[in-house]
């Protein structure tokens, strides 16, 4: 009886809590299209989270995101369900591993409640609650060989590995250059700062790939990776860009647009210069982070030590720093030279 019940919970669970989260996520939205107040029913800020700037993803309200990743579960789990003597193992892997990334994501958006906005939404949790269960029930209910599946998919999951550093590398690179271009006012715009939130957000999904992917790489080969000195210091960088993103929302990106990025009369605050540092030289250890990840995932023949490795990433991360400060100096000097020639 218990073995039944236990069988209907994971092969249908996923269906029941979809449809919970979608019903949830289209209560937002419908709230929001009438431009109603949202209130929420254990005394939180529902109204304040769900209308700021963390709101959207990639410019996409993340209610919506909700109610198609909802639909797509009720939709991919009816059809296995349904033809669940035929459908094949790879396409079961394929959707709980969607499953992994919306919950990863659901960690993302509690992420942003508890350390950036300090403020919560019951409704919004309750939606992170119902992604949690259909991951739970997804992963528990998995009737396949996981490790054999990951060794037959490897070569596929190496391409989403790869496209992701790649993709990772190429947006921290254009996020630096649209960086110094805004810099040419020694401010950052409300326009910029939307900019620069988006390429932060594929930034995210970049490294959410990179690190899902890794652990599907990780899982069938680990004794041969934790002897390779490269995949080590590729996981220490992995493991700094994970820490210097989360300091970047955390610090700079709430105060991105009050700090000024060339010293005037209306930055009198020690904390905004501080700021200011601490945002050039977070943003050189994520370029540099990228390019080393990327590199160290390219290079196979050239033999590298676990301690060279790391040194020299080490002396990277301190040379990046120092520049960022000096170039922090450089701008500072300009600055005042041009308030001079003004005056």
């Amino acid at each position: 009886m218990f073995f039944i019940l236990g069988e209907l919970f994971f092969n249908y669970g996923p269906i029941a809590f979809a449809l919970s989260g979608f019903l949830l996520a289209g209560y937002v939205y419908s709230k929001k299209q009438k431009q109603e107040v949202l209130v929420c029913p254990m005394n939180g800020s529902c109204d304040e989270v769900v209308n700021s700037q963390y709101s959207k993803f990639l410019g996409i309200p993340v209610e919506i995101m909700g109610m198609l990743y909802y639909a797509l579960v009720i939709l991919l789990y009816s059809y296995i369900n349904i033809n669940y003597l035929t459908v094949s193992d790879g396409f079961k892997f394929f959707v709980t591993g969607i499953t992994v990334g919306a919950f990863i994501f659901s960690c993302y958006l509690v992420f942003i409640q508890a350390f950036i906005l300090k403020k919560w939404c019951t409704w919004c949790l309750f939606s992170a609650g119902f992604s949690t269960m259909i991951f739970i029930t997804a992963i528990a209910g998995a009737d396949f060989d996981l490790v054999l599946l990951l060794t037959e998919y490897k070569g596929v999951i190496v391409i989403f590995h790869a496209l992701a550093a790649a993709i990772g590398v190429g947006s921290a690179t254009i996020t630096d250059i649209f960086f110094f271009k805004f810099l040419k006012d020694y401010k950052i715009s409300e326009g910029e700062r939307t900019t620069m939130d988006t390429l932060s957000g594929v930034i995210w999904v970049a490294l959410g790939v990179l690190v899902i992917t890794g652990v599907g790489l990780f899982i069938p080969n680990s004794d041969e990776l934790l002897q390779n000195s490269k995949f080590i210091v590729k996981v220490v960088g992995v493991l700094v860009l994970i820490i210097n993103g989360m300091l970047l929302n955390l610090i700079i990106s709430p105060k991105l647009m009050e700090i000024s990025f060339g010293e005037d009369k209306l930055e009198t605050k020690e904390e905004l210069r501080f700021m200011r540092r601490l945002a050039l030289a977070l943003g050189g250890v994520s370029i540099s982070s990228w390019y080393m990840v990327f590199i160290m995932g390219s290079i196979r023949k050239i033999p590298i030590s676990t301690s060279e490795g790391l040194g020299m990433y080490g002396a990277l991360l301190v040379l990046v720093i120092i520049f960022s400060q000096v170039f922090d100096k450089v701008m500072i000097a300009k600055r005042k030279k041009e308030m001079g020639a003004n005056s």
